[in-house]
């Protein structure tokens, strides 16, 4: 599995929120392409950038800091937050990133199949949990009507090839992984999972590998990485196989 560095931008910075709670905020540092080039030099392959700002106000506000990430680096970035019409999503891929996440919009079905008819495998979606609900708008609301299966099914007919899974109760608090309801949505759909949210040690990687989910393609680590509870070096020489990514060439 990928073993994947996260870059939450809020304000400028790189922080991590607790639960996704934008009053817990830690700030680790300004200039988050400093941090994208430390992780390349470590071996990661991918870079999960989130605009956190862009998922609160609706529309994206780091697309700049996303443009100086590119040209920092020689790997592909994901990249997520406020992506919520055609032209925010054309702005994110124009500006460098091989696959944009969409969360609030992607629970409309038309919309969505309108973005992978234009940009196909380029667009994943954000499938954000907290007890059972999904979660919305910088998880800031829950849709209490769409059950879990019945949406997994959705994004899978409408040719969604990529699923960003968080159970957002545990991402940023370092308290592991749910590995059970990771369980429970990868028997849900055959498209391809990449797991988000909890986790703090090498131990939690062991876990994940040997539940043996055949289309898990990899793991978000955010947190665990900034306060050096977790090497990326080691945990991708431990863990990821190697894997063909999209080509990335630096922008000048």
């Amino acid at each position: 599995m990928l073993i994947i560095p996260a870059i939450d931008l809020k304000s400028g910075g790189v922080v991590r929120l607790a639960q996704g709670d934008f009053k817990r905020e830690t700030k680790y540092a300004n200039e988050p392409w400093v941090w994208a080039k430390q992780w390349e030099d470590q071996g990661a392959q991918w870079i999960h950038v989130v605009d956190l700002d862009g998922a609160k106000t609706g529309h994206p506000v780091h697309l700049e800091a996303l443009r100086k990430i590119v040209k920092t680096v020689n790997i592909a970035i994901e990249f997520g937050g406020g992506l919520r019409n055609l032209e925010s999503a054309r702005q994110a891929l124009d500006a460098g990133a091989k696959r944009i996440v969409i969360g609030t919009k992607a629970l409309e079905e038309s919309f969505l199949k309108t973005l992978i008819s234009s940009f196909g495998s380029q667009i994943a979606v954000g499938l954000d949990i907290r007890e059972g609900k999904i979660q919305t708008e910088g998880w800031l609301s829950k849709v209490e009507t769409n059950s879990l299966e019945s949406t997994c099914s959705r994004f899978e007919t409408c040719g969604v090839k990529t699923l960003v899974f968080t159970d957002t109760a545990r991402d940023g608090m370092l308290e592991g992984p749910n590995l059970e309801l990771l369980s429970k949505v990868h028997q849900m759909t055959s498209v391809k999972l990449i797991l988000s949210g909890g986790i703090s040690k090498l131990s939690d990687l062991e876990q994940l590998a040997t539940l043996k989910l055949n289309h898990l393609e990899g793991v978000i680590i955010g947190r665990a990485l900034y306060e050096n509870k977790i090497s990326l070096r080691e945990a991708i020489q431990k863990f990821q196989c190697k894997k063909i990514v999209p080509s990335s060439t630096r922008h000048t």
